[in-house]
């Protein structure tokens, strides 16, 4: 007797329906009309089966903090020249609980919008030491059995500003966190191209020192040029070359790309395609171009032309209802529409193509092993109330069953069928 038997979901990839069976925690088999008997059988009728969502890049410890300071009313918006002073001002007022209580609620909203796994960067340095970082240990403990975290150290006063903060780092990986991180542009010290090279070589040496992935927050800023020594994400795709890093170095945001010409960014996408680095795209079009009064631009990267190239692109949600955004679910479906509309990725196959990305890229993003709905995967997926990933990003429907590691660990209604399109 098996665990679990799905009937007659629909694949992305499939012309018929299929059953999926599970035991252990695993899938067993994958094909029509399984007769297995198991302890939970659900007839899917024909709805859609993906992998679980992966959240790539997501501030799990600044999250939903606006709704605890102002419950019910999202702050209004700060400029992104007062962001980083807003932020400084109000993180150094959280207490411990306050981080465990908005990590664990935004864990929920994110599990019962199918996430099963998520990359959470969580600050690290001189002002609050290691505070959020036990915190979120803590809550990585209580939903171990329904959600894999990856906890990024995240310098948010630089690395090169305090020699401390490097003891901090160490620190850090000791007690239990998974991957480091660096953002040059938050680098008091980074005055330069090559103070940010500095920063991204010293980033890149902890990570190998400690033999974890490197996450880096790349090329935020919207320049009016950019040559291809200006780009970190080029410095960084040369190191991981030169140091064997390829596949463990994933870039965040990568902004500037979409301000270089165009032989200049293909020169770009190359490199990055070489060195086998992860762009994650957040959909930044509520933070950056405001400051533009004609010709607005996105705040996007080249999507587009980095999947054209090669390189695994994948997208997450960044900032949640905190001081740097005030907009959000922890759902990628619905952060996929918004890269639909920004990216103009409107065709099935592109809409096909975003759902691979919050799922499958996403995954070889964070380097998750057995990952998928084949014999063998780690039975964690997600059911959509629709007939095919287009519908589903389209229609915004409903995660009706939500499975990790073969259990059930989340279940939504059914909406009306008016959301149920074709």
């Amino acid at each position: 007797m098996i665990d679990l038997l799905l009937k007659n979901g629909v694949l992305s990839d499939a012309f018929q329906p299929v059953d999926i069976a599970i035991n252990g925690g695993m899938i067993v088999e994958q094909k029509p009309g399984l007769n297995y008997d198991a302890r939970q059988s659900l007839d899917l009728h024909g709805c859609l089966v993906i992998p679980a969502f992966i959240e790539s890049h997501l501030h799990l410890d600044i999250a939903l903090m606006n709704n605890s300071e102002r419950p019910g009313r999202p702050l209004s918006f700060v400029y992104p020249s007062e962001l980083n002073k807003a932020m400084e001002e109000r993180r150094l007022a959280f207490s411990d609980e306050d981080i465990k209580q908005r990590a664990s609620r935004a864990l929920e909203m994110a599990l019962r919008h199918g996430v099963t796994a998520l990359r959470a960067q969580c600050q690290v340095d001189y002002s609050v030491g290691l505070k959020h970082l036990k915190a979120l240990l803590e809550v990585r403990e209580m939903f171990a059995d329904r959600i894999r975290v990856q906890i990024v150290v995240f310098p948010q006063q630089g690395l090169l500003y305090q020699p401390e903060t490097l003891a901090l780092v160490r620190e850090s990986f000791r007690l239990g966190a998974d991957v480091m991180g660096c953002a040059s542009n938050l680098d008091p010290a980074v005055k330069t191209n090559q103070d940010m090279r500095r920063h991204i070589d010293t980033a890149l040496s902890l990570a190998m020192e400690m033999n974890v992935d490197l996450d880096l927050h790349a090329d935020l800023g919207l320049p009016e040029q950019v040559e291809l020594d200006d780009l970190e994400v080029v410095y960084a795709a040369r190191r991981a070359i030169e140091t064997g890093y390829q596949k463990r170095v994933a870039a965040g945001h990568v902004c500037a790309l979409d301000s270089a010409e165009a032989q200049v960014a293909e020169q770009a996408i190359t490199l990055i395609r070489e060195a086998q680095i992860s762009v994650i795209s957040q959909p930044d079009m509520y933070r950056l171009g405001r400051a533009d009064r004609r010709g607005v631009r996105r705040g996007l990267t080249r999507v587009k032309e980095l999947l054209a190239a090669g390189v695994n692109v994948t997208y997450a949600s960044n900032n949640v209802r905190d001081a740097f955004r005030p907009l959000g679910n922890f759902d990628l479906l619905e952060e996929g529409l918004v890269l639909a509309y920004g990216a103009h990725m409107d065709s099935v196959d592109e809409l096909e193509t975003l759902l691979r990305m919050s799922t499958e890229n996403a995954a070889r993003a964070l380097r998750l092993e057995n990952y998928g709905l084949s014999q063998g995967c780690h039975a964690d997926l997600v059911v959509l109330d629709a007939p095919s990933p287009s519908a589903a990003l389209v229609g915004q429907v409903e995660k009706l069953y939500v499975i990790k590691s073969g259990k059930l660990v989340a279940e939504n209604q059914r909406r009306s069928e008016i959301y149920n399109v074709n």
